[in-house]
């Protein structure tokens, strides 16, 4: 199959520079910050693996650094998040001397030093995670911003005692001073359902890729589709525990399909098991690597998640011109071909999204319908108001402006 790949947009790729129109709009360059008095912004990382949320944050701050001049600090709390920030241009803006052998001791030590009327922004993947950072943060006296994908609740998530810990949470986060998501979606969930006062920035996530050609697709050694998962190893989100359920219980997934596992994460182990019980012929499972290594040796991309904010494996693999198959829980209902999505947890609708990608004039032809979308969705055009928005935002509550209490624009 032909592959068609979109225009990258990255900071290894960087977003097309449209003429200034404003001091806003002008690239400043990357500037290093000296004193975290200085700082406009503190962004505190502590998840144990990078993915595409601290991808896109990155990207997102880096943009804010080059085109607003951000004076910003990042506690990198982790060797591998001390690389990602590196690897996106900001290592200057890193918070020198945190204890590398002690993650929870450079919490504190941001939490005690960084001035409490500067924000602090949080970035948890969904808002139960590490809760208690929030609690230290807002007991501290913090202004706290919080940066998160999926604002969804634990009922909607699956998880146990979900009641409580919805009750338990729910009275930190209305201490929040400013949310940022990545689509309508997820702000309707923080002020519908979770009824918070506080402002919504929706910042859309933009695909960020490595200036580097799309890859080509190698030619297949038997009939079978090849089907490839790219991301964390997370099994209960990313319903790679169902999936592997229905390779090991039935042949015919084997018989028709191939299978490739590329990222990193706490499910690597279950996901090793079930590569050895099918064999190196029917499934793989690859370390962490960009995603065209995974592309390359496939025809399709598989997201077949529990939830979802908006994947931007999804968003990078339709730039590059492979056809995605999902799960209507993983949103990109709005992005995807009707045939190329199923509802988690229906086997019968997954073979029959994956079957219908068989042909490689199906593939294009999904490629084609994704791309038209992705590029009327996903754009700089989109991006770049939003993002100076969030940085207006900031400066005017610095120089003692009370801002807004609920979103301006439409959830």
């Amino acid at each position: 199959m032909a592959k068609t790949a979109l225009p990258a947009s990255a900071p290894g790729a960087r977003l097309a520079e449209p003429p200034p129109t404003g001091p806003d709009d002008r690239p400043h360059g990357p500037r290093r910050i000296a004193e975290p008095g200085q700082a406009e912004l503190c962004v505190l990382l502590t998840p144990r693996e990078t993915g595409g949320h601290e991808g896109a944050l990155l990207g997102w701050l880096a943009d804010a650094v080059r085109l607003h001049g951000l004076q910003l600090r990042i506690a990198a709390t982790t060797p591998a998040l001390e690389d990602a920030c590196a690897a996106a241009g900001l290592g200057d803006a890193q918070w020198p001397g945190l204890p590398r052998a002690d993650h929870r001791a450079g919490v504190l030590q941001v939490l005690r030093c960084w001035p409490a009327d500067r924000p602090l922004l949080l970035a948890p993947g969904v808002l139960h995670a590490q809760a208690w950072l929030l609690a230290a943060a807002v007991a501290l006296g913090h202004e706290v911003w919080v940066y998160v994908p999926m604002a969804y609740s634990a009922r909607h998530m699956g998880y146990r005692h979900a009641a409580l810990r919805d009750s338990l949470l729910a009275p930190w986060l209305r201490h929040v001073r400013l949310w940022i998501t990545v689509d309508g979606q997820q702000c309707r969930w923080l002020h519908r359902h979770w009824g918070l006062p506080a402002p919504v920035q929706v910042l859309p996530n933009l695909p960020r890729l490595a200036p580097q050609p799309a890859p080509a697709c190698r030619p297949a050694t038997d009939h079978r589709l090849r089907v490839a998962w790219v991301g964390r190893f997370d099994l209960w989100q990313k319903g790679l525990d169902w999936l592997s359920g229905l390779l090991r219980a039935d042949a015919h997934w084997q018989q028709h399909f191939r299978w490739h596992f590329q990222g990193r994460g706490p499910g690597e182990a279950a996901l090793q098991g079930l590569a050895s019980a099918l064999g190196p012929q029917h499934a793989l499972v690859h370390p962490h690597a960009p995603i065209h290594q995974a592309l390359a040796c496939n025809d399709v991309l598989l997201v077949p998640s529990r939830y979802e904010g908006m994947p931007l494996v999804a968003l990078e693999a339709t730039a590059l011109g492979w056809p995605v198959v999902a799960s209507r829980q993983a949103g990109l209902a709005t992005l995807l071909p009707p045939s190329a999505l199923f509802d988690f947890g229906d086997a019968h609708g997954l073979h029959k999204a994956l079957t219908s990608m068989h042909t490689p004039a199906a593939r294009a032809q999904a490629v084609a319908h994704a791309q038209d979308r992705l590029a009327r969705q996903h754009t700089p055009q989109q991006y770049r108001p939003a993002l100076a928005s969030l940085v207006h935002h900031l400066r005017r509550g610095r120089h003692g402006n009370t801002p807004p209490r609920r979103q301006a624009g439409p959830c």
